[in-house]
């Protein structure tokens, strides 16, 4: 038996860090929103064990791959033994983007396996072993319009907002998220930035209401220091686009328009001097074909 899904990759509405903790990471509070670029996963039961065949051949097919340890950890924990599988990842999400294109692999691998092998564990469970993988693997379980805190994998759904065209325009190296926010750290030490007075999560009904508060305090790091994410996100803007931010820690970013050919020609544009430029909508979480 054969199933797929399609991972969505995720934006960031709203990015907000606070001071490292005792456990080394920071706290985080974020507004993510899945967007319809996707990656395709496909899962098949295999005899015994577990493999791994990427469209990429830059990314590891073995545990290095957070898809790959998704599949160890739900075999163990669900106490499935003598199982195996066979993942095939067809990748469209840029890597190392701040997009989460890995978390959203391995979130569809989770949701795959627990459809493929007849719901062995509670969906909450399911959800607590991705967060043991990675923050963003909760959110990119559920999808849509959500509210992320602790270090990112404690999930609010929120209302969805009403759909709108997206542009996500990626160059240049990647960013590691630990680098950034060892250049957080460095730059701000105990004093971050100002931001936003409020993220009244109540009362947001429309992207006229969300533009005032929408955040990524890693911008203030990443783009001086970025040639590619300053000059596309300018683009945006000059585009049309109604609001335009780096996502994640960078370094793709992305520009939100209510016109369908404003946004057209914004990827026309960025796709002309050598961006990797994509087309796409906001939407719900990942969809098991």
């Amino acid at each position: 038996m054969q199933i797929c899904a399609l991972a969505p990759a995720k934006i960031n509405l709203f990015l907000d860090v606070g001071l490292v903790q005792a456990d080394g990471y920071h706290t985080v509070c974020s507004v993510m929103q899945t967007v319809s670029l996707y990656d395709t996963i496909t899962v098949e039961k295999a005899p015994t064990g577990i493999t791994l065949q990427c469209s990429d051949s830059a990314l590891p097919c073995n545990e290095k791959n957070l898809a790959y340890r998704a599949a160890q950890t739900f075999f163990r924990e669900s106490g499935i033994e003598n199982a195996g599988v066979s993942i095939t990842l067809e990748k469209k999400i840029p890597v190392a983007s701040g997009l989460a294109g890995g978390s959203a692999d391995a979130g569809a691998v989770l949701l795959l396996l627990h459809r493929l092998f007849d719901s062995p564990i509670s969906m909450d469970t399911l959800l607590h072993i991705g967060g043991s993988l990675g923050a963003d693997i909760p959110f990119c379980m559920i999808g849509s319009t959500a509210l992320c805190r602790g270090r990112g994998e404690i999930v609010t759904p929120l209302p969805p907002l009403k759909p709108t065209h997206v542009v996500i325009a990626r160059g240049g190296a990647g960013v590691s998220t630990p680098a950034a926010y060892h250049m957080l750290d460095a730059a701000y030490g105990k004093s971050l930035p100002a931001k936003p007075e409020r993220w009244d999560i109540q009362h947001i009904q429309s992207w006229k209401d969300i533009q005032p508060t929408m955040f990524n305090i890693f911008e203030s790091v990443i783009l001086p220091v970025h040639k590619e994410a300053s000059a596309y996100k300018k683009i945006l803007e000059e585009a049309g686009a109604c609001v335009a931010m780096m996502s994640g820690s960078g370094p793709a970013v992305f520009g939100l328009f209510e016109s369908e050919a404003a946004a057209k020609h914004a990827v026309t544009k960025l796709q002309s001097i050598g961006a990797a430029a994509f087309l796409c909508k906001t939407c719900a979480g990942p969809h098991v074909l």
